[in-house]
């Protein structure tokens, strides 16, 4: 009866940890198209194209606007905490 108990337990962590794998590529993804239309803006503001830079360029450029993407969700994650706290709906 232990065993059952034991089996079911580990294959619940399995499927939670698959879940979170999930989860956290569908999260990447998201940011990663975020940054990708944010480079786009700003190539058209600067009025450059996309053929004017190499893939290593562009992939350095991607992961640079990744990481302020990443910053400014911690910083807006960390504001809506103590919104919250104080009972203020952040819109």
């Amino acid at each position: 009866m232990f065993n059952k108990i034991k089996d079911k337990a580990n294959k619940t962590i399995e499927k939670s940890k698959e879940a979170t794998d999930a989860s956290i590529k569908y999260g990447k993804k998201i940011i990663r198209k975020k940054a990708i239309e944010s480079i786009r803006d700003k190539l058209d503001f600067a009025q450059k194209k996309e053929s004017d830079f190499t893939k290593e360029e562009m992939r350095k450029m991607i992961a640079r606007e990744e990481k302020k993407i990443i910053k400014s969700l911690g910083l807006r994650g960390g504001l809506t905490t103590i919104l919250a706290m104080f009972g203020i709906a952040n819109f």
